[in-house]
């Protein structure tokens, strides 16, 4: 994993992680804590599976999509496109 700064809309998140999907080494993960921004995560909350939100990572556009909640971590799992 490596700790990246995503851009949503006005939210910024500096401790999101970076991640490939288990077994698919082409897909990329990001992994957003609650903790870092709790607005931020009732947004995600509300977040359609198939809706894509434009987001900047590192300062480079990418698509992100909702893909699940993870309780134990207390994090939103994003998919990067």
């Amino acid at each position: 994993m490596t700790t990246t700064t995503v851009q949503i809309g006005s939210f910024s998140v500096n401790d999101a992680e970076l991640s490939n999907a288990p077994g698919q080494s082409n897909q990329n993960l990001i992994s957003i804590p609650c903790g870092s921004d709790p607005d931020l995560c009732k947004q995600l909350d509300g977040w359609d599976d198939n809706t894509s939100v434009p987001a900047f990572l590192d300062g480079k556009e990418h698509l992100l999509f909702k893909q699940h909640y993870d309780k134990s971590a207390d994090a939103w799992i994003l998919r990067l496109e």
